[in-house]
């Protein structure tokens, strides 16, 4: 199973595709990964090629092909001849694509190599794609459009006509996260101290980058009017961002919050699994680059109460009332407080919260669940020609 990635930088959801081809690798099916072998950047630890080769993902690189993230025509044609080239050389079950660009790549390809190849594509966003004349290119010759979204697999559906895609090869799956990293049970020291966070403080966290759309000004000025009920209440912000200081500096030094609001920055390995071990629960405003929102179901899978938005994919991750709490799409800073006032005042409602998420996470994203149903939705298309 060819797996395509049209990047070579590890963002957005290059980590799920990543990681689907280990999981998949790990339960018996052969894939390997194909993405761009551009190491003329400077910054090695995100070039997705060699993090592939770091967790012993097989890749299978092909001589000239540069799989950009956009669609350049000229660019296209060669990667297109080149890939159809390799396919008849040494041709896959199937090809599965991850991205706009790939997709199209691969489609003439597949069409340039005379082979009846399988095209199966994974969409991350939580709405379908625009009918462009490209989209529909791709989508009227796909075997199966995995939706990781259920919003976008009904999307899609709907607008099956104008998209030229069959609705019957619509999947929906739920979208992967590695539930044995993210396991409270696993022992991962939480990092409270090196944090500066006392043992009574209560710990809401958010794991986002710093960018003018994540909404941080809304979320600030909720802090401040939750610490009126509960004065121990501390914000933990892991990521980094170049608007950091316009989004989240400069306001928490307006609203006085320079004691409340603790910069992790950028924390990796276990020291991410153990400042998420550090928190009480888990706030989330926006869907950024990763459409599937990992960082959400991270924080489920380690047991962590989540309060979000009704945007996006969010509402199917987390459970109403079960693993955490809804506010509106775009909710006003008093709404927002209230949400984690009410979490944060009832310890015996974040416990139940906290195995409710957990349990939650196991059954619904664990990568073996994940590896398997795409195994068999790859024997269904293979079998089916």
């Amino acid at each position: 199973m060819l797996h395509l990635f049209a990047n070579h930088k590890v963002t957005g959801p290059a980590e799920l595709a990543l990681e689907t081809c280990r999981a998949l690798v790990a339960a018996g099916v052969p894939a390997e990964l194909l993405t761009s072998d551009v190491t003329r950047t400077k910054h090695r630890d995100r070039w997705l090629h060699l993090l592939a080769l770091e967790r012993g993902v097989p890749v299978a690189p092909i001589e000239g092909l540069r799989l950009g993230k956009h669609h350049k025509p000229v660019r296209t044609w060669l990667d297109a001849r080149r890939l159809a080239a390799a396919l008849k050389a040494r041709p896959p079950r199937l090809v599965h694509c991850h991205l706009p660009n790939d997709h199209l790549i691969a489609a003439m390809a597949v069409e340039r190599s005379g082979l009846r190849l399988p095209l199966v594509r994974t969409l991350y966003d939580a709405e379908a794609p625009a009918p462009t004349r490209r989209t529909r290119r791709t989508l009227r010759g796909v075997a199966r459009l995995v939706c990781l979204s259920r919003a976008a697999a009904d999307a899609v559906r709907a607008g099956a006509r104008a998209l030229g895609v069959d609705p019957a090869r619509v999947e929906h799956l739920e979208p992967p996260i590695d539930t044995d990293r993210f396991d409270p049970a696993r022992g991962v020291p939480a990092r409270r101290a090196a944090l500066g966070l006392a043992p009574d403080d209560l710990v809401v966290g958010i794991v986002a980058r710093m960018q003018t759309h994540r909404r941080y000004e809304v979320l600030l000025e909720a802090v401040r009017l939750a610490r009126a009920e509960l004065p121990r209440l501390r914000l933990v912000v892991v990521g980094r961002g170049t608007k950091q200081d316009e989004v989240a500096r400069e306001p928490v030094r307006r609203l006085g919050l320079e004691g409340a609001v603790v910069f992790a920055g950028h924390v990796s390995g276990d020291d991410y699994v153990g400042t998420l071990a550090a928190f009480d629960l888990k706030v989330f405003m926006v869907p950024g680059s990763d459409g599937t929102c990992r960082a959400v179901r991270e924080a489920l899978a380690m047991g962590l109460p989540v309060v979000t938005t009704r945007q996006g994919i969010l509402p199917e991750l987390v459970r109403e009332g079960e693993t955490g709490l809804l506010v509106a799409a775009e909710p006003e800073a008093a709404e927002l407080a209230a949400a984690l006032s009410t979490l944060g005042r009832d310890a015996g409602r974040r416990a139940a919260m906290s195995a409710a998420a957990r349990a939650d996470a196991v059954a619904r994203f664990a990568y073996p669940r994940h590896a398997a149903r795409l195994a068999a939705l790859y024997d269904a298309v293979c079998a089916g020609g």
